[in-house]
């Protein structure tokens, strides 16, 4: 793929951002100020919209790419569809995990996307998923989305995390010369950045010009859990299961710490909440800005241990046991971070 389509990528996402921003308002596509929401001004929900526009004008004219994802392009607007929906009329929790649900299993059953196989990650012994495929892949895509969702709560964090764990696909796709797979994650890295220069607060201007809404961080989410799925499983994986792990680390530690502690205290744990990592960070005095650098930056740290990992050739047991005690660690001391907001 010409160098140049990565450019185009990112000017196109930035043309359907800005055309999809005065049409919001008419369209009820506003995320207004209220509750949890401390932001100024009714923000326009379109982030998500103009990085899928961005992303399928410019895959549509490389063969190789459409070849390879349009079916994910083509169950991505789905998710899309189901977000749009989902942020004009704030949609009940279970209609929009049925919507996910459905999707994760066209995702399985008609593309073929499925997670056969946790890997060597027990004593060395393969754990194949066999029968148990399918609602383990279902249930796998609709945690990634959700986790993706839930860090979406401070400007420009859901997008950095994904361009994270986009990277280390990237480099491990690279090291192993499957180029088509390179090409799709720099496309969609260029509009993730497109929607990021309108996303992030800029000194002479402290509010977002518009935001990812739930279309958007559903999506990244979803479209994250397809290509880590299709890298990892299978004769011609990218890399093993474990990785994925590694590479989405940081979302994964705070959503299943949430799904966890949540109901032992008597709530949903899928209501919206202020009980994340980045809200905790926030009330001990960073600025939106610092918390994402941090949580950027323990992403790319965790994300680099899973790379240097798979480029040592650790055995998957050995990853798989240091990951789940660094999620025990946090677990354990994370309420410790914020210890006036118990539930």
């Amino acid at each position: 793929m010409p160098d140049y389509y990565y450019l185009l990528a990112f000017f196109a996402t930035i043309l359907a951002t800005a055309t999809l921003r005065p049409v919001a308002g008419k369209i009820g596509l506003l995320d207004i100020p209220g509750g949890r929401k401390t932001h100024i001004g009714a923000t326009p929900l379109v982030g998500g919209l103009g990085i899928f526009i961005g992303l399928l004008s410019i895959s549509i004219i490389s063969v190789d790419v459409i070849n390879a994802y349009a079916p994910l392009l083509s169950l991505s607007a789905l998710i899309v569809f189901i977000g749009v929906i989902d942020d004009i009329k704030d949609l009940r929790v279970i209609v929009r995990m049925t919507g996910h649900t459905l999707v994760a299993i066209a995702m399985a059953i008609v593309a073929g996307i499925q997670l056969e196989s946790f890997g060597n990650i027990l004593l060395g012994e393969e754990i194949a998923l066999n029968s148990f495929a399918l609602p383990v892949t279902v249930f796998a895509t609709v945690g990634v989305i959700n986790a993706i969702n839930m860090s979406d709560g401070i400007d420009g964090l859901s997008g950095t995390l994904v361009v994270v764990a986009l990277i280390c696909i990237g480099i491990v796709a690279g090291s192993k010369a499957d180029f088509v797979t390179v090409s799709f994650i720099a496309l969609l890295s260029a509009c993730i950045l497109a929607f990021l220069t309108m996303n992030f607060r800029r000194p002479w201007n402290q509010k977002a010009l518009v935001y990812l809404g739930d279309a958007g961080s559903t999506m990244l989410g979803f479209m994250l859990a397809w290509l880590l799925i299709e890298s990892s499983q299978g004769e011609h994986a990218l890399f093993p299961p474990v990785y994925a792990l590694w590479f989405l680390a940081v979302p994964l530690f705070d959503t299943v710490n949430l799904l966890i502690k949540r109901p032992i205290h008597g709530f949903s744990p899928f209501k919206p909440g202020v009980d994340h990592l980045h809200h905790a960070l926030l009330r001990r005095g960073f600025t939106v800005q610092q918390v994402v650098l941090i949580l950027a930056a323990s992403s790319l740290a965790l994300a680099g241990i899973g790379l240097t990992g798979y480029f040592w050739q650790a055995s998957d047991s050995v990853m798989f046991q240091l990951f789940l005690g660094l999620f025990l660690l946090y677990f354990l001391f994370c309420d410790r971070l914020d210890p006036q907001h118990q539930h």
